[in-house]
């Protein structure tokens, strides 16, 4: 159920990363693309002058299985990591209520459209690790205000029995959605408290062109009897057996948690869409060098073999994957726009609940 792999067109991929840059840049970007690397960093890269200040680093985190991270961080580098878990959003609060005296030293994990508001707003600080070459250009901020460590990826979570008992084909595409076989068989959550609902509808836009998308949206939504307020929410009607196929962030994870469940992952053939989960390091912070430590870390080979572990998200390094993990070059994954549709958003959901008044 694998999609054809992308082959990575320059110009489409840096055209996200550009237009973020003219949001944020104060001077050209002097990097070269992963293609122009001379030589890959090594898999325990460190800024060479780096020394830690102190052993202590402090951060706020939206991403799953910190403590994991936490105890081998510590492990390897001696370091350890004080964590408040929360949302993009309540980070995104805390650190503009704290910008005079920032009360921690790393943002690790979250919506990357909540980076980009950090980083216009000067809440976070430019860092450019010597592992960053290793990630796609797409997955990173040109200025070096935030770099993504993971992706969630938007698929297909299919219960087979309930396909099978229901007498449908597997769906391998967005197109597929639309076919009237599968009402009242498709779940999906809502895009005013989803961020992975808005994901898909504005990256269905974007594939498809605003006027066909929405035509599109009109019949997909029309398979759908109701929404799940949160993106987590379809994934467990599908795991359920209530539903034949959920919308979900990161398919494969339900696998992984559930082996003996009767369920496939599909990755849409038709594009992938995918957002990176950052880090950053927090203007002001008290142990700076302890934080680029991390961000090397996270970057690092070591390093993202264990973000594996504690969340099993596809890596935006070429490392290769756990067991269950799709490979980034699998997927055909679209070069989705954060910036323009994270400043669509208002009127994107104000289409989206005039069209669809069931929902509300």
């Amino acid at each position: 159920m694998k999609s054809t792999i992308l082959r990575w067109g320059m110009g489409l991929l840096l055209a996200m990363v550009v237009i973020s840059g003219a949001m944020l840049a104060c001077s050209d970007d002097k990097e070269s693309t992963p293609a122009q690397t001379e030589s890959p960093a090594s898999p325990t890269a460190q800024s060479p002058a780096l020394k830690p200040d102190g052993d202590k680093l402090t951060m706020y985190v939206a991403y799953g299985g910190p403590e994991i991270v936490a105890k081998k961080f510590k492990e390897t580098t001696g370091i350890e990591i004080e964590f408040l878990t929360m949302s993009s959003g309540e980070v995104l609060t805390r650190l503009k209520a704290e910008k005079a005296n920032p009360q921690t030293d790393v943002w690790f994990g979250g919506g990357s459209d909540a980076f980009i508001e950090a980083a216009s707003l000067g809440l976070i600080e430019p860092y450019i690790s010597p592992n960053r070459e290793r990630v796609n250009s797409a997955f990173r901020d040109t200025q070096g205000y935030w770099t993504g460590i993971s992706l969630v990826v938007v698929g297909f979570l299919v219960n087979e029995d309930r396909l099978a008992d229901k007498k449908l084909t597997l769906p391998q595409s967005w197109a597929a959605l639309a076919d009237p076989q599968y009402k009242g068989e498709l779940i999906a959550s809502d895009p005013n408290t989803s961020g992975t609902a808005y994901t898909t509808i504005s990256g269905i836009l974007q594939i498809m062109g605003e006027e066909a998308g929405w035509a599109f949206l009109d019949r997909m939504y029309a398979n759908i009897p109701y929404l799940e307020k949160s993106g987590s929410g379809p994934a467990k009607k599908a795991l359920a057996g209530e539903f034949a196929i959920g919308i979900v962030p990161d398919p494969h994870s339900s696998l992984i948690s559930n082996p003996d469940a009767p369920l496939a992952s599909v990755f849409p053939e038709d594009g992938v869409l995918a957002w990176p989960s950052p880090v950053a390091i927090i203007a002001g912070a008290k142990h700076p060098n302890n934080a680029r430590i991390f961000v090397d870390w996270c970057l690092s080979e070591d390093g993202q073999k264990v973000l594996m572990e504690a969340s099993p998200r596809v890596p935006t390094t070429d490392i290769p994957t756990i067991e269950g993990v799709p490979n980034l070059s699998d997927l055909n994954v679209v070069a989705y726009d954060l910036v323009y549709w994270g400043q669509e958003r208002d009127r994107v959901l104000s289409e989206f609940n005039k069209r669809y008044p069931q929902y509300q």
